[in-house]
């Protein structure tokens, strides 16, 4: 039988305790807690060389895209994510992509691999992810003309999927 010292145990509790409680924050909603209410709002460097600021985009639907050049369902739906940007391009609505746990280089090389050409950055420091509550990519907020966050998906997005909550955007 094996037998567990005590002085081990107490820490091993602490740690767990610890990691259980290091998702509950008040001060930010998670990502089930966004939806119906405002998108947080954040300004990215675009690997263009321009910046996208959320705020600035009111008036607008937006559908705001979380990838990973090492994320293998990222990419599965980017060819779904190009025609939807093409077919919405030049209606009221912004696309963002948001690289994120990645790196400048990688994520450039995603883009141009899958011929993904919506706009695009990276988030450097993580803190958009934060502010997101994102667990798992790719993750993908669709955010009405007034800036409120109408409904996220977590996974793989199709064009079907973005055309339905496009649509109701508009």
């Amino acid at each position: 039988m094996l037998k567990t010292k005590p002085q081990i145990i107490l820490p091993v509790f602490l740690i767990a305790a610890l990691l259980l409680l290091q998702g509950c924050n008040d001060e930010q909603p998670g990502i089930e807690g966004l939806t119906n209410k405002a998108a947080p709002d954040f300004n990215m460097e675009l690997f263009d060389g321009g910046s996208f600021q959320l705020s600035e985009h009111k008036g607008k639907a937006v559908m705001i895209n979380f990838f990973a050049s090492w994320c293998v369902s990222c990419g599965e739906e980017v060819h779904h994510i190009q025609k939807t940007f093409e077919a919405y391009n030049k209606k009221q609505v912004a696309f963002l992509g948001v690289a994120v746990d990645d790196t400048e280089k990688k994520a450039k090389a995603f883009m141009e691999k899958n011929g993904l050409k919506i706009p695009a950055g990276l988030d450097r420091t993580g803190q958009i992810k934060e502010l997101y509550g994102l667990y798992g990519m790719p993750t993908t907020f669709f955010i009405d003309k007034k800036g409120i966050v109408s409904y996220f998906h977590a996974g793989v997005v199709t064009k079907d999927l973005m055309t339905h909550e496009i649509d109701k955007l508009l």
